[in-house]
């Protein structure tokens, strides 16, 4: 089975739920600022979607990203 390898260079992909959460809820704030007629549910409903989805969003972008010790120990010992 052939091992991923991990990049020393790649960020830290986790902190981006707040980030997603964060653009939605400004992209939100814009587009009622501009005259779309939001009532206060339905900006609920959005940033309550947005809560939802982010952070699974961001657990699939970090599970390709993370390495549990035993494959690290691996790809450092050449057990590939």
């Amino acid at each position: 089975m052939t091992q991923p390898t991990p990049n020393p260079d790649s960020s830290e992909p986790l902190w981006s739920v707040g980030g997603i959460t964060a653009a939605v809820t400004a992209f939100l704030s814009l587009v009622v600022a501009f005259g779309v007629d939001l009532t206060a549910d339905q900006q609920t409903a959005i940033l309550g979607v947005a809560a939802v989805l982010a952070p699974l969003a961001v657990a699939l972008v970090g599970r390709s990203r993370v390495f549990s010790p035993a494959t690290v120990a691996q790809i450092r010992d050449g057990d590939r």
